[in-house]
């Protein structure tokens, strides 16, 4: 018989995976998993965790106590960033999700609420960063000192609305986000700069134009106009895709020294540039001019006046 067991139950997979395949192949792709996987699981032996197994471009795990859990996913994030910091050509950048609840063992898998919630949420994650259901901060050790943000109500894909959060795990300073969700901007108070993008757009834009394409050989005044967004949708889904892989993929820094980067606010645009030749901007519709200041103000009393 099948048991079931209250558990932690985690997942986590890289950024940037699908496109690093497409352009170094299958055994480069391979090699870049099971680093990843190496990784985490050095962690995961630390604190008692399961590595039950690994998919692609991601990894589930388990643990008997809450609280492990936890330390281990800030400890493989910790360790990322490390290895990021050797290996800049390869970049590993991960999103983890974190529940807990009942679930049924059966061999060396895990079935469940709990663990389709677990993967949902590391796909709500950002690059770098670590969301989880309100058991898991609830349960948590008040001496373990863990810090949790709260990120409001969210829609989770197949199974409805919750409120989530996300452990801080780094020595946050100061916190720019997009108000589509789509990045965090942070510094550290070790003088880092942080790039937190939610996860590429390309299987968005793939599952738009598969709709599109399955009307595209319709008759009629609407058929027409479909096709010709499909047409549009292929032509531009080059550009946008090579956007998500400029800025979130594999082997693309999301870490930089503060002394590495320069950053202005004028005519109401932000504009960040970063040492490899990549800028970011982000106008009025984007953010306030209050918190882009605001945020300008904290990167200059990190590392020195250096602005303009």
């Amino acid at each position: 018989m099948a048991d079931e067991q209250p558990l932690a139950i985690g997942f986590g997979d890289l950024r940037g995976f699908t496109s690093y395949t497409a352009e170094r192949g299958d055994r480069e792709a391979l090699r870049v998993a099971e680093r990843f996987a190496s990784v985490v699981r050095a962690e995961l032996d630390e604190h008692g965790g399961r590595l039950l197994k690994t998919y692609g471009d991601g990894i589930m795990m388990s643990f008997d106590d809450s609280t492990a859990a936890v330390l281990s996913v800030i400890d493989a994030q910790r360790a990322l960033s490390e290895y990021n910091e050797g290996h800049p050509e390869e970049s590993l950048c991960a999103g983890f999700g974190l529940t807990w609840g009942p679930a049924i063992r059966t061999g060396g898998d895990l079935f469940g609420h709990s663990v389709n919630l677990a993967k949902r949420l590391a796909d709500l994650a950002k690059a770098c960063q670590i969301v989880v259901a309100p058991e898991i901060r609830d349960r948590s050790s008040a001496s373990s000192g863990f810090a949790f943000r709260d990120l409001g109500e969210k829609k989770i894909k197949g199974i409805g609305r919750s409120r989530l959060y996300e452990v801080v795990w780094r020595d946050e300073a100061a916190v720019l986000s997009l108000p589509d969700d789509s990045l965090d901007v942070i510094l550290t108070n070790d003088q880092r700069l942080v790039l937190e993008f939610a996860k590429p757009v390309e299987e968005a834009l793939d599952a738009v134009r598969a709709k599109l394409d399955a009307g595209a050989n319709e008759k009629g005044p609407a058929a027409f106009l479909k096709r010709k967004m499909v047409e549009r949708l292929a032509r531009d889904l080059p550009k946008w895709a090579d956007a998500a892989r400029r800025f979130g993929g594999i082997g693309i820094g999301v870490e930089h020294r503060l002394d590495e980067i320069d950053a202005t606010f004028t005519d109401g645009e932000l504009r960040i540039e970063l040492p490899d030749g990549r800028r970011l901007a982000f106008n009025r519709s984007q953010i306030r001019e209050e918190d882009a200041r605001r945020f300008l103000a904290k990167l200059e009393s990190l590392r020195g006046p250096k602005l303009t």
